[in-house]
C-alpha cells in the first residue's frame, strides 16, 4: 500500500455529540466515518438519524469513491440476534438507507464495561454481556448474520477479539471479514488467529483510541474534531476495499 488510509468511528457521546465531518474530510488520508446506529432493542438515538446523512453529504463529490461511511451494531447478547438485526438495518433505513458508498453492515461483538473503575477513575455500570456463555455469544451472533445477510444479501463485518479470546471462541460465527482493535505499535497475526481469523479476512485494524496509539506515523486525533477511534485500512488499495466491503448498494427487502 503506497499510503495508508484510515476511519474514523464515533458514537453519540463522542466529541461533544457534535462531530466535525468536514474536519475529517479535510484530514489527510482519512476516507471516512463509521458511527454506532443502534444497541440491543432499545437504543436508536436521534444523533444517528442526524449524523447518518452528515457524514455522506460531508464527502461531497468524493463519497462512494474516496470517502466512505458505515454504521454498526452493539450486539446485545440477552436479546435475540435476529430481531437485533432488523431494529438495525430499519434504523439504517429510517435514516436514509444505505448506498454506494456504504460499508457493509456491521455487528460490534464485546463484553462492554465490566464495572470496574476506568483510568480516570470513573465507574461504569457493569454490561450485562459478561454473563453471556460463548455458545449464547455465538448463538446471537450468527442469529445476526443470518438475518442481516438474509434482508440485505450482502456479506457482514465483525468488530471484535477481546472478548472472543475471553470466551475462547474461534467460531467466525456467519461473518465474513474482521476489524479488530489493538492499540500498540503491531498487529501480529497470532492475534486475531487465536480466534478463528487470518489475513485475508483482515479489513480493519483499530490501532488508537482517545488519544492513545503507537502505530509510527499514524494519527491519534484530528484537527477540529478530536480524539476519536482510529482505524486503518488492511486492503493493498483502496480500490479493494471498495470493492470487497462496500461495492454494492444495499436494499432493505423486508
Amino acid at each position: 500500500m503506497s499510503e495508508r488510509n484510515y476511519l474514523v468511528d464515533v458514537y453519540a457521546l463522542d466529541v461533544n455529540g457534535k462531530p466535525n465531518w468536514p474536519a475529517v474530510v479535510a484530514a489527510p488520508n482519512f476516507i471516512g466515518g463509521i458511527i454506532k446506529a443502534t444497541e440491543g432493542l432499545g437504543y436508536n438515538p436521534p444523533w444517528f438519524a442526524t449524523n447518518w446523512p452528515a457524514v455522506k453529504s460531508a464527502g461531497s463529490d468524493a463519497y462512494g469513491q474516496t470517502w466512505f461511511r458505515g454504521a454498526y451494531h452493539y450486539l446485545k447478547f440477552n436479546a435475540d440476534g435476529s430481531a437485533q438485526a432488523d431494529y438495525y438495518l430499519n434504523a439504517i433505513n429510517d435514516a436514509g438507507g444505505f448506498d454506494v458508498g456504504d460499508i457493509i453492515p456491521i455487528v460490534d461483538v464485546e463484553l462492554g464495561n465490566d464495572g470496574k473503575s476506568d483510568k480516570n477513575g470513573r465507574v461504569h455500570t457493569r454490561d450485562s454481556n459478561w454473563d453471556a456463555s460463548a455458545q449464547q455469544i455465538i448463538d446471537c451472533t450468527s442469529a445476526f448474520a443470518v438475518r442481516a445477510k438474509s434482508v440485505t444479501g450482502q456479506q457482514v463485518m465483525l468488530y471484535g477479539g477481546s472478548a472472543l479470546r475471553e470466551r475462547g471462541i474461534t467460531d467466525r460465527m456467519g461473518c465474513d471479514w474482521l476489524w479488530t482493535a489493538r492499540y500498540s505499535s503491531n498487529l501480529p497475526v497470532s492475534s486475531y488467529q487465536s480466534f478463528g481469523w487470518d489475513v485475508p479476512q483482515l479489513a480493519l485494524w483499530q490501532y488508537s483510541g482517545d488519544g492513545e496509539g503507537y502505530l509510527a506515523d499514524a494519527p491519534t486525533s484530528i484537527a477540529n474534531f478530536g480524539s476519536p477511534d482510529i482505524s486503518v485500512v488492511t486492503f493493498d488499495t483502496l480500490n479493494d476495499f471498495l470493492n470487497k466491503v462496500c461495492a454494492q448498494v444495499i436494499t432493505i427487502n423486508k
